[in-house]
């Protein structure tokens, strides 16, 4: 969804340790190294993915008119796409899976699909609540928390920021989850267009060494980068 303060985020009830879920019991999955599980089908079970789809359509259509105009999901068919390649290709070093505006949580069901743990931050207080509620329905263990991915000293960051983004930095949302963004091994976003290259420098500043950033982009183009080691450029890993 267009990112953060982009009027979107998602999350639940929030755990402490971020560390790794465990995944769904399934005789036939095995487990990466990289901490996620994922089945021989690595692509998200379809059934799982296609109500997960249809609850999300269904509280996309309770929105109201000013809620719909800031905020618009990622297609999940597609997310769930790019995840299924960066598991297939072992570029996530780790499973901590965060969404900056996560809006719905649509995103982040996907990537609980997939065996990720995740994480989402939205501005808006009404996402959050049916992020939560959606996360409960679907028994997806999925962790929300209201406010903003911008910290403190980011304002040098945000000069390209357009009048859909609502702009706040604080780290109170980090807090709730008890996390910060160098603890995320796989950053989510889906910026408004024009706020591509900012997305990029916020994720360049705070993430920490082999992290990736996955944007989503019109037209259903994913693009995954990773942050060089102890360098602020990231690496375009390709379109997915």
């Amino acid at each position: 969804m267009p990112a953060n303060n982009t009027n979107n985020t998602n999350n639940t009830n929030n755990t402490n340790n971020t560390n790794g879920i465990n995944g769904t019991n399934n005789t036939n999955g095995t487990h990466n190294t990289n901490g996620t599980h994922n089945t021989n089908n690595t692509n998200a079970a379809g059934s799982a993915l296609a109500l997960l789809v249809e609850e999300v359509s269904k509280r996309s259509a309770l929105l109201t008119s000013r809620e719909q105009g800031a905020f618009v999901g990622s297609e999940l068919p597609i997310v769930d796409r790019a995840l299924s390649r960066i598991l297939a290709e072992g570029l996530a070093r780790g499973p901590v899976f965060c969404e900056w505006g996560s809006g719905l949580g649509g995103a982040c069901g996907v990537a609980a699909l997939h065996g990720f743990t995740p994480l989402g931050i939205e501005i808006q207080r009404e996402l959050v609540d049916s992020a939560r509620v959606l996360a409960e329905s679907l028994s997806l263990p999925l962790v929300f928390a209201e406010g903003t991915f911008l910290l403190p000293g980011d304002e040098d960051l945000v000069g390209t920021a357009t009048d859909q983004t609502e702009l706040t930095f604080d780290s109170r949302a980090w807090d709730e989850m008890d996390l910060t963004p160098a603890d995320c091994d796989v950053v989510f976003s889906y910026p408004w267009p024009g706020e591509e290259d900012m997305m990029d420098r916020i994720f360049a500043r705070h993430a920490s060494a082999k992290a990736l950033l996955v944007t989503f982009h019109d037209f259903g183009r994913v693009l995954v980068q990773r942050k060089l080691h102890h360098q602020k450029d990231l690496r375009i890993l390709g379109w997915m």
